[in-house]
């Protein structure tokens, strides 16, 4: 007799690019098999396997977080993901492996209707009508330790306060009531001098949804006390993903991905490609800044990837590194008018380019990178002891097209090919000069994601290990790579294999137990425990009072509600 699923009609749940019914299945696209299939898994896993030995003076937890699906979305070609943070204890050469949800606020929701009901990505008009005024964001783009407590985020939203060792989700953290913008970056950084957070937000001047180009920046220092807060406006209405920070400015990198307005009411894309508009870098004061001592600095079209260091050197100009892309590394987000071009996207170099600013020079001019390192890479780290500071060594995955990848057994590499890892160093004696490359190639089936640095007790810039995760795509499973941050080429020194499939991360953070102990004991103390936003934001309360989404005007935040002018 034959199974009855067999009998039954096989109804594919999406129509025209739009979800239909309610059956629980994922759409048949590109962008949810292989190691981007949904993982939807919550647990723990108490002493992973071990190849090698860990460290045995690493005492702390490597945090990541990846973009994963609770259920089918209501577009077929979605990229909305949920947050889920990966948390992976270490201590006594043993590791521990803790894996949850960012309670946001659209994870809440659309828990209690089990179904998706946020549309396509950054998009609120595509939304269901129920969620009207709920925050949207995902929170799945960095996960970073601040004052006792990890703060998911992503840069569409406020972000999320989570316990560091239970990882449960205190809630929306507004920095006890200081900060009230509807966005705030998924880079903040942090200067290991002063222990203050440098931050920003951009789209933040009303709903965070307006397409406009209202900048906001803000420095909190070690008590958790805002002491900076400066508005000002952007060139175009672009992306702005990462910063660099050095000791007296920020420097903000606005990509060529345009936002409109027009485009969203009408159920398109948050974002365009715009292949004939200039990157842009605004050097922003930390101290004392006013809207016109912001200058925003010009360069031949390219795409920002992620930033190296950055810091002043002995004639006060500002030195910023990350990598620049030669065009759209966002395929998904063509041009107006154009189609999706994935075979362009893999033409793209990616070298990790020098700039040296003059923050004395007026907004407009021109500049070229100092030096172009064809290092073909992205997701670069240093040590975070030298933020700020001059560098020397940093850390980046990189992709090598001369070695072998076995398409038979792995398919297209989700992700892109970052087959290697690599450690290059500056020349010490020469800021204009490229030093050495020292790099690991993962295998024929193998790939990699972003690394980060954990520092020896007393060591030099650069002594201590590197992390990072392996995507076994063979094998749809992912492992824990360690390695001598100083010699990649040797090999690991452990891997922790992981019985299961993680999706592809972006970013994460190593945090020293001791750090976390410390903070705990004043949570417990004087400081009491975190405390979650205890308002709506300010476009929340204007949605509620007149009913409508759409506040144009630009008078929520950053113009009144928030106390700037």
């Amino acid at each position: 007799m034959a199974h009855l699923e067999a009998l039954a009609p096989e109804v594919y749940p999406y129509s025209n690019g739009r979800r239909t019914g309610s059956r629980v299945k994922f759409p048949d696209t590109a962008a949810f098999a292989g190691m981007n299939k949904p993982a939807r898994f919550e647990g723990d896993i108490i002493d992973l396997e071990v190849t090698g030995a860990i460290p045995r003076d690493i005492n702390g937890t490597f945090y990541r977080v990846q973009p994963d699906h609770r259920f089918p979305p209501m577009f077929e070609d979605d990229i909305h993901f949920v947050g889920s943070v990966t948390a992976i204890r270490i201590k006594d050469g043993h590791a521990d492996f803790k894996q949850r949800y960012v309670r946001t606020d659209k994870y809440l929701a659309e828990e209690k209707a089990r179904q998706a009901l946020f549309g396509r990505y950054r998009n609120p008009y595509t939304d269901n009508e129920s969620v009207k005024g709920v925050i949207r964001t995902v929170s799945n783009t960095n996960i970073t330790f601040w004052r006792g407590m990890l703060l998911a985020s992503k840069e569409d939203g406020p972000p999320f306060a989570m316990d560091p060792v239970t990882l449960e989700t205190i809630g929306r953290y507004d920095f006890e009531g200081q900060i009230t913008a509807p966005t705030f970056t998924a880079h903040p950084k942090f200067d290991p001098d002063t222990g203050e957070m440098l931050c920003f937000a951009y789209e933040a001047g009303t709903n965070g949804s307006d397409c406009g180009v209202d900048i906001v920046s803000w420095t909190i220092d070690a008590d958790g006390k805002k002491t900076e807060e400066l508005w000002f406006k952007a060139p175009f209405a672009g992306m702005i993903h990462d910063c660099g920070v050095s000791k007296n400015y920020m420097v903000l990198p606005l990509t060529p991905l345009k936002m409109s307005l027009d485009r969203l009411k009408a159920g398109g894309n948050k974002f365009a490609w715009d292949p004939n508009e200039d990157q842009v870098y605004g050097i922003v004061p930390r101290r004392g800044g006013k809207p016109e001592d912001v200058k925003w600095f010009r360069a031949d079209n390219g795409f920002h990837g992620h930033v190296a260091g950055c810091y002043e050197n002995e004639d006060g100009h500002v030195v910023f590194d990350l990598t620049v892309a030669d065009g759209n590394v966002f395929f998904w987000f063509p041009p107006d008018g154009s189609q999706p071009d994935l075979a362009g996207r893999q033409r793209l170099s990616s070298p990790t380019c020098r700039w040296v600013f003059d923050p004395q020079a007026k907004s407009g001019t021109r500049y070229k990178p100092s030096v172009e390192w064809t290092t073909n890479g992205e997701f670069s780290r240093i040590d975070d002891r030298w933020v700020t500071k001059k560098y020397e060594h940093f850390w980046q995955l990189r992709v090598d097209p001369t070695k072998p990848y076995d398409f038979a057994r792995c398919g297209p590499p989700a992700g892109g090919l970052f087959n290697c890892m690599a450690h290059y160093t500056w020349d010490p004696n020469d800021a204009g000069k490229i030093g050495t490359e020292d790099v690991w190639f993962a295998g024929p089936t193998s790939t990699l994601q972003e690394p980060v640095f954990v520092p020896k007790d007393g060591g030099k810039e650069g002594e201590g290990y590197l992390m990072a995760l392996k995507n076994n795509l063979d094998e749809l499973r992912n492992d824990v790579v360690i390695w001598d941050a100083l010699n990649l080429a040797k090999g690991p020194l452990a891997t922790l294999h992981l019985p299961l499939r993680l999706r592809l991360g972006f970013h994460g953070n190593f945090v020293d137990h001791r750090d976390i102990e410390a903070w705990q004991e004043r949570r417990a103390g004087e400081l009491g425990p975190v405390q979650p936003a205890k308002e709506p934001l300010p476009w929340q309360k204007a949605f509620a009072a007149n009913g409508t989404n759409d506040h144009s005007n630009g008078t929520t935040n950053g113009h009144g509600a928030n106390g700037s002018s």
